[in-house]
């Protein structure tokens, strides 16, 4: 099968369209035909190097941390799922990634395909609505009425924050650039702080939760724009700040909490349930096919994509 791999650390150049072996499926998984995965931040900080503690310096690697394809077969201990399946999902492995051809993957790691939607949009809100999703409900615990912002508002997850923080009731400040403004309030947003003319030092508002999708608003930046007891939410797990945030927390009424996206396919499911019912619409995506992913990858880590970018694979 043709896959995207690596051999050394860097950036994106050191990606490489390669033939490796299908893998074979386990008892507790699916084996896969990928039809499409997204690029997430994630992916850069683990072909730079960054979280080699927890992915391992093992070559060759392949990225990719979501997916969305049919499935080819099914485990001896699967239910649930049969051959021909559509499914997305996130299988939660920094030492194992998804951009190939075939992938065996575990089962409770993977929701079937709302209809209507295709490989690409499916892939597009895999990863970014598990984490929005989990974020609000699991990290923050968003209650109604609450005054919640979104730094890093028109990324994937950040716009997913936005849809779901408005269905909880919340009243939803996004910070964007110029060109995202509008977006942002199509996506559900109450107020837009456009940064290119507002710096976020000037926001007078105090919040009860603080989303920062964009990792460029530390915890000590932001406790100013917080509620005396209001929560801090980081989307950039690293041993050193998953082990701070533990120490310090119970010291502190102002709270720095990290979310750390776990595989579910009951979200997933939940998330394809809201989608169908027209709750919330997916990111605007921007496309490039296998051999291109480099590119791909290089678009993301340029900055600036309202939305997703997904890789598609043949016959997506």
């Amino acid at each position: 099968m043709n896959a995207i791999t690596y051999s050394h650390f860097g950036g994106p150049d050191v990606l490489k369209l390669t033939r490796s072996e299908s893998p074979r499926v386990g008892s507790l998984d699916l084996l896969v035909r990928v039809r499409a995965v997204s690029v997430n931040p994630l992916d850069g900080k683990i072909r730079r190097g960054e979280l080699r503690l927890l992915s391992g310096a093992r070559f060759p690697k392949t990225p990719g941390i979501d997916f969305a394809g049919v499935v080819e077969a099914v485990g001896a201990k699967v239910t649930g799922f049969a051959v021909g399946d559509r499914v997305f999902g996130y299988p939660g492995s920094m030492r194992k990634g998804t951009l190939s051809e075939v992938v065996s993957v575990p089962a409770a790691s993977a929701a079937k395909i709302p209809r209507g939607l295709d490989d690409v949009g499916a892939a597009s809100v895999a990863m970014v609505g598990l984490a929005a999703l989990q974020a609000i409900r699991d990290v923050a615990h968003v209650a109604p009425k609450e005054r919640v912002l979104v730094n890093g508002a028109t990324g994937g997850v950040g716009l997913m924050l936005l849809q779901l923080a408005r269905l909880r009731g919340a009243h939803v400040t996004a910070v964007a650039s110029t060109k995202g403004v509008p977006v942002a309030h199509q996506f559900g947003a109450d107020d837009v702080v456009d940064y290119r003319s507002e710096s976020i030092a000037d926001i007078r508002e105090r919040f009860d939760v603080v989303f920062d999708t964009s990792t460029k608003l530390p915890f000590s930046a932001a406790r100013r724009l917080l509620e005396p007891r209001g929560r801090y939410v980081g989307f950039e797990p690293s041993p050193l700040s998953l082990i701070g945030s533990a120490l310090l927390n119970p010291f502190r009424r102002q709270k720095h909490l990290i979310l750390v996206a776990k595989p579910s396919a009951a979200d997933l499911a939940e998330i394809g349930r809201m989608i169908d019912a027209h709750e919330v619409v997916l990111p605007p995506e921007e496309a490039f096919d296998l051999p291109d992913a480099a590119r791909a990858f290089e678009r993301v880590e340029r900055g600036g994509v309202i939305g997703k970018v997904v890789i598609r694979l043949p016959n997506a």
